[in-house]
């Protein structure tokens, strides 16, 4: 799924579900809330891995996928 997601707002995802976000605004949060997420931008070569309470700062414009590797919640500040 592609989305242009809105600050604060929660996203939930299935084990194995992605979430694939367009145009995020760089220098926003990403807060993983619950479960267990798999994160990777365009740009940038490290993967990322987020349990409950982590973010990652996001350094792109371009997308951002999401998946749950776990069940999970996230959002965007």
């Amino acid at each position: 799924m592609t989305t242009n997601m809105q600050p604060n707002s929660t996203i939930h995802l299935h084990q194995h579900d992605y979430q694939r976000i367009n145009k995020i605004k760089p220098g926003s949060e990403l807060f993983c809330d619950a479960g267990l997420l798999w994160v990777t931008q365009t740009g940038d070569r490290i993967d990322y891995i987020l349990r409950p309470g982590d973010r990652m700062v996001v350094t792109t414009r371009d997308k951002v996928l999401v998946e749950a590797i776990r069940e999970a919640d996230f959002h965007l500040a």
